[in-house]
């Protein structure tokens, strides 16, 4: 329940600060400069306060920051691009890359996603989401091989959904494979050992949860939903085998559903809800056998909706608004596959 202003003093009496987080409380104002003298601040977490004003441009001398949390605040302007790409004072433009978790969701930023995020080699969570970012989603995106966490949703990102985001290699590799990337961090002071956990929220169909570091270790997620990105799916994203969650609601791609989304043994949770996507619901959806949520309304979809596996324990809401669409579990004055006639009711034994 702290409140009032972050002392600016912070970064004058303790520049050695390595670690910082003031997460959850009531602080306002703005971000104190001075917190940019701290340059050995590895965790700088400021979330979920209402902080407003713009990100100080001193935070581009933080050469060592690995994670940088200022979500849920009221911040404005342009995202400081220097902050993930320092140069050190020592070492002239020697560029430092180090950071692996950057969430600055819900606020009022502006600004587009640079194609030299590719230099960012050890990035395992982008959260970017609720936030005024426009332009479109680069190519180069898929060459962060470490990234496990995509949240660009609730933005005005549009163009295509690049087809190189099936070569994210750390969402390619199922969990039972030993995909365990994500590491938590141990600072030592005075008294003792202390372990930092990264927290980061993740939504599926209006209900957000959140996430410790210790599960992240093998969560792996993509949400692009609401945006106006257009196009088709990526036809190959069943490469992406150890991805869990992915959401690309409320777009506007159109096409099919591609056959090959069978092959994402780890998948629990889909959203391809209020789009364009026509044609049948692929068979091999049957496969999987992990499924918690299924969200295919609101689309074009028709033919038949495939009766093996999970497809027929989803409420019908998860097919709903797809016209030409039929099949259990949608209501029954829709056209249902036919299935063999039961005997007839002989007696009340068998009635019961």
């Amino acid at each position: 329940m702290l409140n009032g202003n972050i002392p600016s003093s912070l970064g004058i009496s303790l520049s050695t600060l390595s670690l910082l987080n003031l997460a959850n409380n009531q602080f306002n104002g703005t971000i104190p400069p001075n917190l940019g003298n701290c340059v050995l601040f590895e965790v700088l977490n400021l979330g979920s306060n209402s902080l407003e004003g713009s990100i100080p441009q001193e935070f581009d001398k933080l050469m060592v920051l690995r994670s940088l949390v200022f979500k849920d605040n009221k911040l404005n302007g342009l995202f400081p691009s220097s902050i993930l790409f320092p140069s050190s004072p020592l070492f002239p433009g020697l560029v430092l890359l180090g950071i692996r978790v950057l969430d600055i969701g819900h606020n009022l930023l502006q600004g587009q996603i640079s194609k030299s995020i590719v230099n960012l080699s050890y990035l395992q969570a982008l959260v970017l989401k609720g936030i005024f970012f426009s332009g479109s989603i680069p190519p180069e995106i898929g060459q962060l091989k470490k990234l496990q966490i995509l949240d660009l949703s609730c933005n005005n990102i549009s163009g295509l959904i690049p087809s190189t985001i099936v070569s994210l290699q750390a969402m390619s590799i199922a969990t039972e494979d030993g995909n365990i990337m994500y590491q938590n961090k141990v600072f030592y002071g005075q008294y003792g050992r202390v372990l930092y956990h990264d927290t980061l929220n993740m939504s599926s169909k209006g209900t957000e949860l959140q996430y410790y570091s210790y599960i992240l270790s093998t969560l792996t997620g993509i949400d692009l939903s609401n945006n106006q990105l257009n196009g088709v799916v990526p036809l190959e994203i069943g490469k992406l085998k150890g991805l869990k969650f992915l959401n690309l609601s409320m777009n506007n791609p159109s096409g099919i559903i591609p056959h090959n989304l069978g092959d994402m043994s780890q998948r629990e949770s889909l959203d391809l809800s209020s789009n364009k996507l026509s044609r049948q619901i692929p068979s091999e959806l049957q496969s999987l056998n992990y499924w918690a949520c299924l969200y295919l309304s609101n689309n074009d979809l028709s033919g038949s909706i495939p009766q093996g596996g999970q497809m027929i324990t989803f409420e019908n809401t998860s097919y709903s608004g797809n016209p030409n669409l039929q099949g259990c579990p949608l209501p029954k004055n829709r056209s249902w596959p036919k299935f063999a006639t039961p005997p007839p009711v002989s007696d009340g034994e068998h009635k019961d």
